[in-house]
């Protein structure tokens, strides 16, 4: 049965649902949603890219500045020996964690040693493709829920959570100021004789004649929406439309439940939110991939391509620092990366005799990490420590 099939069928039964149950099924469903199903989706063969599939010296930037956090820890679990705890949630391909181990394996022995790698992944099919290529290190890499981390008995831990491009693919609500009133999109069954009211700029025309479902603007489906765009959001427009990201807000209480003493570091494309709610932006950042190329609507193929929007890094600092998180750092990540080391890095690798007979591709997908307009320019790093 595809998303689509699964999403009418319960239309049909319970009546419209939220653009948010709408994205949380095509990108999350058990059997066909988006990340649960086989086709590449990262890469040059997938649907878009990662700053960690572009190049390994991402993931050995990471993997010094975790080092360098770790080192500082005042309590390291008060143990003489304690263990080195990295939590990626959101594992992808296993390619940055395999990046990550490396790179403290090899320029970090007394680390390494310590290391235990933890990977929060809730997709079957990506948590497979991870075991397969992280196989080589056997124990010192396990996988758990994220209800689970911490130690054996499920209590606090000290250590660092990651996540790198997690948050832009949560599911989100979206919302629309009309009349100065909100009005949140719903996604409803299109009986034969109605036609689809765009939404994002969309057109009908942009949808292939199969398209069953259709956008529908309706009262909002909890008060949670308005708490969010009162604290986290600035004053929006007439017609304006947003994405309120309630998942990212439950995520943040569930790592602090968790995380004892320790670093959380947000990597993620996104912005603060008084450019991210600009009214040169009145229509939102939600948007949909395939191919590499932005999809003309999101309601077709559900299931068959990715839908992402663009992270509120005001709603996590401020959230964060009410719950018991002090902000270290909050940069873009090409800075993030040059403070790192990255430039260090690359000449120590252009010197080389292998590197200097490397490909064209890879220099440039190395500069891409860094200069304007490359993957790391539209992309933030938020660095937060449990206090």
């Amino acid at each position: 049965m595809t998303v689509e099939d699964k999403l009418v069928g319960t239309i049909r039964e319970r009546g419209p649902v939220t653009f948010r149950e709408f994205m949380q099924t095509s990108l999350y469903d058990r059997e066909a949603g988006y990340y649960n199903t086989d086709p590449e989706k990262i890469g040059p063969r997938g649907d878009y890219y990662t700053s960690s599939s572009v190049h390994s010296a991402f993931g050995a930037v990471l993997a010094n500045c975790f080092v360098k956090l770790w080192r500082g820890m005042s309590d390291r679990g008060n143990t003489a020996t304690p263990l080195f705890k990295l939590v990626e949630i959101g594992g992808g391909t296993g390619q940055l964690a395999r990046d990550v181990i490396d790179t403290i394996g090899s320029e970090y022995p007394d680390e390494y040693d310590l290391l235990q790698y933890t990977i929060v992944e809730i997709s079957p099919k990506m948590r497979a493709l991870q075991r397969q290529r992280l196989s080589e290190f056997g124990s010192r890499v396990r996988w758990t829920d994220l209800d689970a981390i911490g130690d054996e008995a499920g209590g606090q831990f000290s250590g660092i959570v990651f996540s790198n491009e997690l948050i832009d693919a949560f599911p989100v609500h979206v919302i629309r100021r009309r009349n100065q009133h909100l009005e949140e999109l719903y996604v409803a069954v299109r009986s034969p004789d109605q036609s689809c009211a765009p939404v994002q700029g969309e057109t009908d025309a942009a949808r292939t004649p199969s398209t069953r479902l259709v956008f529908d603007w309706a009262p909002l489906s909890t008060q949670r929406i308005t708490d969010y765009i009162s604290q986290f959001v600035p004053p929006i427009q007439d017609e304006q439309r947003i994405e309120v990201n309630l998942a990212a807000i439950d995520l943040l209480d569930k790592i602090s439940a968790k995380l004892k003493n320790g670093f959380l570091v947000t990597i993620d494309y996104g912005d603060l939110a008084e450019h991210l709610y600009g009214y040169d932006r009145n229509m939102g950042t939600l948007r949909a991939f395939r191919k590499h190329t932005i999809a003309p609507s999101m309601l077709d193929r559900p299931g068959e391509q990715d839908i992402t929007a663009s992270v509120n890094f005001s709603a996590l600092i401020k959230y964060g620092e009410s719950i018991g998180f002090e902000t270290i750092s909050y940069e873009r990540q090409s800075a993030f990366l040059i403070s790192n080391g990255l430039i260090e890095r690359i000449a120590a690798k252009m010197s080389s005799e292998a590197v200097c007979n490397a490909s064209l591709k890879e220099r440039l997908a190395l500069k891409n990490l860094f200069v304007p307009g490359g993957a790391s320019d539209n992309f933030r790093v938020l660095i937060q420590r449990r206090i």
